[in-house]
C-alpha cells in the first residue's frame, strides 16, 4: 500500500509537468564550484558502497543518505522540492529506474545528460539495452547499476527423474508444461504475475508496451503479433495451474519452492540468488538456461526484470565530483564484483562471474548463459510514467482471468494500457 500510495503522489506532483508538456528545453544549470558538497540519494544496499568511496576520496564532501526507494518515493520528492524551491541532491540511486521518465518532464528537468560529461569508454562498457532505456532524444541520462535480463532457472535432477529436457523454444515450453500438468500435476513452471510475466515473457518477445525513447511519444502496440503470440503460452498454463498467478514472493507461492515443486521458472538472473535459494538451499540442483526462442526468431532474446540506475542531477553545483561518483559506483569492477545483482557494466559483470561460477549452489556453472543474456536484452522494455498502472491493470485482467479466455483479458489490458500512456502525457505510436 505504502509504494501505491507514494506512486499516486508521485503522479499528482507531476501533473502539471504533464499537461504542459516535456518537451521543452531544461534550464541553465548553476555556476560550477568544484569545492561544492554532494547530497546522494541512495537504498540501503548502496549505503556501505557509496560511504566506501566517500571514505576512499577524504576531499569529498559528501552528504550520503539512504532514503526511500520505493516506486515513485524518489520522483515525487523531487518534483515537490523542484516547486518549492528547495535543495535537490546531487546524485540519485534509482532501483525503480521508470521513475527518470517523471524526472525528465517539464519543470522538473532532473537528469544530466551524459552526452559529453561522461567518456564515451564508460557509456560503451554497458550493456547495450541498458544503455538504451536510459536514452532519450539521442542523450543518456543515466548510468546503468544492474540488470535483470531473464533466463531459465530449471531443476536438474528432477528434469532428470522426469526425463524431461530444457526447451529451446516457447512451442517446447507450452509443450512442457502441458506435460507435466498431465504427468505430474502440482509441479510447477514458475509465476507470470506482473513484472514476470510481463518482463520475462511479453518482454522476451518484443511485445511494444513501453518502447519509448523520448519523454513524450511511446510506441504501444498490444495487438501486435509479438504481444498476441505470448497469449497462446501462457493462456493454457494459467489455465492448467503450471503457471502460477501468484508473485514469487508471496507466502503462498513459496512452499513451491520449499516442497521441492518448482520445476522450472523464466525469470530475472537475480532470483535465483533472492528468491530460489534461500528456500531450496542444497547445493548442486539448479542450473540456468537461455530463455526459450520465439517462433521465427534466432535469437534467445532476454526480457528485463528489474535492475537500478544512476542518475546525476542538472542543478548539480558540483557535477564533477557527482559524476566521478556515479561512474565509480556503476562501472568500477572493485565495487561492483561485490554486488548483488549482475552488474550492468560489462568488464565488472566478468569479474562478478568469476564468484558466481565458484558457487557451489550451482548444479553447473551459470556464467556464459547470464552473461550471453545480458548481451540479448530486449529492445521494446523504455523507461515509461505509466508502469504502476501497467502493471496493475495486467493483474486485473490477464492474471485474474487465469486462462479462461485470455484474448479478452488481453484485450482489455491493451485497452487500459493505451488510456494509461495517454494520460501520462505520451502520444501513442503503434
Amino acid at each position: 500500500m505504502k509504494s501505491r500510495n507514494l506512486a499516486m503522489l508521485g503522479i499528482a506532483a507531476v501533473g502539471a509537468i504533464i499537461l504542459a508538456g516535456c518537451s521543452g528545453a531544461a534550464p541553465e544549470g548553476p555556476a560550477q564550484d568544484a569545492d561544492a558538497s554532494i547530497t546522494i540519494w541512495v537504498d540501503d544496499t548502496r549505503t556501505q558502497p557509496a560511504e566506501d568511496y566517500a571514505a576512499a576520496h577524504p576531499d569529498l564532501n559528501a552528504k550520503i543518505e539512504s532514503v526511500d526507494n520505493t516506486q515513485g518515493a524518489i520522483s515525487s520528492r523531487i518534483a515537490l522540492a523542484t516547486k518549492a524551491g528547495d535543495d535537490l541532491p546531487d546524485v540519485v540511486f534509482l532501483s525503480t529506474p521508470d521513475e527518470i521518465a517523471s524526472l525528465l518532464a517539464n519543470p522538473v528537468n532532473f537528469p544530466l545528460g551524459l552526452n559529453g560529461n561522461v567518456d564515451d569508454g564508460v557509456i560503451d562498457g554497458f550493456a547495450a539495452e541498458a544503455v538504451g532505456a536510459c536514452t532519450f532524444g539521442g542523450d543518456v541520462y543515466c548510468l546503468p547499476n544492474d540488470i535483470g535480463q531473464s533466463v531459465v532457472y530449471y531443476n536438474k535432477p528432477l528434469f532428470e527423474q522426469f526425463g524431461y529436457t530444457v526447451p529451446e523454444t516457447f512451442d517446447e515450453w507450452l509443450a512442457l508444461g502441458e506435460k507435466v500438468a498431465a504427468e505430474h500435476p502440482g509441479y510447477s513452471l514458475g509465476s507470470v504475475n506482473s513484472r514476470y510475466g510481463l518482463g520475462a515473457y511479453y518482454g522476451s518477445s518484443q511485445c511494444a508496451l513501453t518502447d519509448s525513447d523520448d519523454p513524450t511519444t511511446v510506441t504501444l502496440d498490444p495487438t501486435s503479433e509479438e504481444c498476441t503470440r505470448v497469449n497462446a503460452v501462457i493462456g493454457p498454463l494459467l489455465a492448467n495451474g503450471v503457471l502460477s498467478p501468484l508473485d514469487p514472493f508471496d507466502p503462498a507461492f513459496v512452499p513451491l519452492v520449499t516442497e521441492g515443486k518448482l520445476l522450472a521458472t523464466i525469470s530475472p538472473s537475480w532470483m535465483g540468488e533472492y528468491g530460489i535459494k534461500p528456500n531450496s538451499p542444497t547445493e548442486g540442483q539448479w542450473a540456468v538456461a537461455p530463455t526459450p526462442k520465439w517462433e521465427g526468431s534466432d535469437a534467445n532474446t532476454s526480457g528485463a526484470v528489474g535492475g537500478g540506475i544512476w542518475v546525476v542531477s542538472a542543478k548539480s553545483a558540483n557535477q564533477k565530483a557527482a559524476l566521478a561518483f556515479a561512474t565509480a559506483m556503476s562501472s568500477d569492477p572493485e565495487i561492483q564484483a561485490s554486488a548483488p545483482t549482475y552488474p550492468a557494466d560489462k568488464a565488472s559483470a566478468e569479474k562478478w562471474l568469476e564468484k558466481t561460477a565458484a558457487d557451489t549452489w550451482y548444479a553447473e556453472d551459470p556464467s556464459a548463459v547470464l552473461q550471453d543474456a545480458a548481451g540479448q536484452l530486449s529492445s521494446t522494455q523504455g523507461y515509461v510514467r505509466y508502469s504502476t498502472q501497467l502493471l496493475d491493470s495486467f493483474n486485473a485482467t490477464v492474471i485474474a482471468d487465469a486462462g479462461k479466455d485470455i484474448d479478452s483479458a488481453w484485450t482489455a489490458f491493451g485497452d487500459q494500457a493505451l488510456s494509461a500512456a495517454k494520460a501520462a502525457g505520451y502520444t501513442v505510436n503503434k
